[in-house]
């Protein structure tokens, strides 16, 4: 049986990368002519990257792609499947690679003056917290979560964080999401903050931040965004071609809140309990939301709203 072609690529912490050269594909990003087209459908969601010197690494299961120069760009490039309709941002594949200097600053947990955004409060089977300095951190319940962290959950695992605006996140196995943003000043009332959820199943209860404004808090999916008005909401995120859904749920007290479900294609404003809509392209309108009965919405997002952390108020009472 012939050997596969083996190949040593450059270096990554003093190490030889081995290729496989028969699953490997390489790409050329120094010219900058045209978009980078990533083969393998959804794999520039599930790949993991890494970053070698001037170069981008994706690695999967079944094959890699090599993309030679791709940070010698002054903004990274984005990453489209080949067929054009996916994208990973340059910011969000510059984020997923790591840093440019892996261990050479400390890590935010032990720098003075370095505040936690969020804690987590529970954590089943293997999540990890990948630092903005390169550190993986394998999460249990209380670990500090810093802006900028890569939530990432094994299969049959999941993880609940609270914030503190008083906001909380699950997400579910097998899942992916950066903390883009969130700042929030109680004192004047003011707050923004950004999810990014690359894939898998979530749910969350806004807090304060949501509150200061329609768009203050806002969680984005490979084909949506979803403004936050103030309620529960239960999602699932995949690729451009497969069905990303977003559900209004009730919060706890049985309040109703709202959102806006939008992408290059239009948006749907809901408010009504259990209303569900349904995404496949960013390019494609939000369906019309329909009511869906609870037990259908158990069908579409599993337990995931045991996960959630209970609210810092309820816990109060």
């Amino acid at each position: 049986m012939a050997l596969p072609e083996q190949t040593f690529g450059p270096s990554l912490d003093g190490l030889s990368v081995y290729l496989d050269t028969s699953k490997s594909q390489w790409l050329d990003a120094i010219s900058g002519e045209g978009p980078l087209h990533i083969p393998g459908g959804d794999f520039i969601l599930e790949a993991q990257y890494s970053r070698l010197g001037p170069d981008l690494f994706l690695s999967g299961e079944d094959h890699s792609v090599f993309v030679k120069g791709y940070f010698t760009h002054e903004q990274a490039p984005d990453l489209y499947t080949t067929d054009g309709s996916g994208v990973v941002r340059g910011s969000i594949a510059t984020r997923l690679a790591g840093p440019a200097t892996p261990g050479q600053f400390a890590q935010a947990d032990s720098v003075p003056g370095v505040q936690p955004i969020g804690v987590v409060d529970n954590a089943e089977g293997r999540a990890f917290l990948s630092r903005l300095d390169g550190t993986n951190v394998l999460v249990e319940e209380g670990t500090p979560v810093f802006l900028g962290d890569i939530v990432e959950t094994e299969g049959s695992s999941s993880v609940g964080i609270t914030f503190v605006d008083d906001s909380t996140f699950a997400l579910g196995e097998s899942g992916r999401m950066i903390i883009d943003e969130l700042v929030f000043d109680p004192v004047v009332g003011t707050g923004q903050s950004a999810f990014n959820v690359l894939k898998g199943v979530f749910s969350f209860v806004s807090g304060d931040i949501a509150e200061t404004g329609d768009d203050a808090m806002v969680v984005t999916t490979p084909v949506l965004a979803i403004a936050v008005r103030g309620t529960t909401v239960a999602g699932r995120a995949a690729a451009e071609g497969s069905e990303n859904t977003v559900t209004l749920l009730p919060d706890a007290s049985g309040t109703v809140g709202a959102i806006a479900v939008s992408n290059a294609g239009g948006v749907q404003v809901m408010s009504q309990a259990f209303a569900t809509t349904t995404v496949t392209s960013q390019f494609q309108a939000p369906a019309v939301p329909v009511q869906l009965p609870a037990a259908s919405v158990q069908d579409l997002y599993g337990d995931i709203s045991t996960v959630l952390p209970p609210s810092p108020a309820t816990r109060q009472e």
